[in-house]
């Protein structure tokens, strides 16, 4: 696998985790937390994956963050 592919992979995963904590309400207030959150989620569930930042897990999920209150009400991203 290359780092190509296994950066799709983390983002994947990352984003996918980001999804299903907002809408089951496991979302912390600030985006740094949330994003430091599934960064350990990722590092210790996926060991495997290619490595990645915190930064780069931010940029990742940033416009998740920013519509999670829209997703809740309407339940789609």
């Amino acid at each position: 696998m290359t780092t190509s592919l296994g950066h799709k992979r983390s983002q994947y995963l990352i984003e996918a985790e980001a999804y299903r904590r907002i809408m089951s309400g496991e979302a912390p207030e600030t985006l740094v937390k949330f994003a430091q959150q599934l960064l350990d989620w990722l590092r210790q569930s996926y060991p495997e994956v290619s490595p990645t930042t915190l930064a780069k897990v931010e940029n990742e999920i940033r416009e998740t963050w920013h519509r999670r209150h829209d997703m809740i009400r309407g339940g789609e991203l």
